[in-house]
């Protein structure tokens, strides 16, 4: 399988302001492109998730940056695996990864959990979350559905989504643990300053967000924790000019997720 690289950029200031999601035309997410989507989720798993199950190795351990000592890595690391498009659409997946000192996995859990205060947490991206334990649930792999509300809000366009996500919080062992989470749905509001507007149906909307895969890994190392995020999502193909948003929901909002993640895990240090 091979995908082609993306042409990603910025929009100029001067048509900025003439573009909004609604200048798009609606579009259908196929089923073979899901299905090209969900083989790449897959290969991902295979590869890279289900090794550090069995093994705690990660991502970042290969990198030239922390070949010695990953905890020297106190500011994010962000890269990209593949930002470009397929038959259909485009995927958009970034890993990031890096050291808090001082925290520790039940300090993790604890931010994952606490969906009411997600919209505090991750200020900006989301405007709402819930998530409701589910009755398959065990100590080692608390099993969550959760909605939330993803908000995007720029100069160029605002545009809301409602997305439905299947969660796992799974503690492997003492020094290592991970979160897996992927959508069951994600529909757009019609206009996400009046949600009285309604929701186009999942899969036929302006296809900036029609999936999306995250996931969290997190270990033990010395006086801290190690910490990896990974986003992968599938959006339509990029229109000139949008490129941005592809970059937007992906290498932008790793580094943010990871920092929001280390600022509400010393919130927590700074209260005990």
């Amino acid at each position: 399988m091979r995908f082609s690289r993306a042409k990603v950029g910025l929009l100029t200031l001067s048509s900025a302001g003439l573009l909004m999601a609604s200048v798009l035309p609606i579009v259908h997410l196929d089923q073979k492109t899901l299905d090209t989507y969900n083989e790449y989720v897959e290969k991902f798993d295979k590869e890279v998730a289900n090794p550090y199950y069995d093994t705690g190795r990660m991502w970042m351990d290969s990198r030239s940056c922390c070949t010695k000592s990953t905890a020297s890595l106190t500011t994010p690391m962000v890269e990209a695996r593949m930002n470009g498009e397929i038959a259909g659409g485009s995927i958009h997946h970034f890993s990031g990864a890096m050291h808090i000192p001082g925290g520790t996995i039940e300090d993790v859990r604890h931010v994952m959990e606490d969906y009411a205060n997600y919209a505090k947490i991750y200020k900006g991206d989301l405007s709402r979350a819930k998530g409701t334990l589910q009755p398959d649930s065990t100590p080692t792999d608390e099993h969550y559905q959760a909605e939330i509300t993803i908000t995007q809000n720029t100069i160029w366009m605002s545009v809301a989504y409602n997305s439905v996500y299947d969660t796992h919080y799974i503690r492997f062992s003492p020094d290592r643990w991970a979160s897996t989470s992927y959508t069951i749905s994600s529909r757009e509001w019609h206009d996400p300053k009046n949600e009285s507007a309604g929701l186009y149906p999942d899969r036929d909307d302006h296809g900036l967000l029609w999936r999306a895969n995250t996931y969290w890994l997190v270990r033990k190392n010395g006086d801290g924790i190690d910490i990896q995020a990974d986003s992968i999502s599938l959006s339509r193909p990029i229109p000139t000019g949008f490129g941005w948003w592809g970059t937007k929901r992906s290498k932008d909002a790793v580094s943010k997720m990871l920092l929001d993640m280390k600022a509400a895990v010393d919130a927590i240090h700074h209260k005990s």
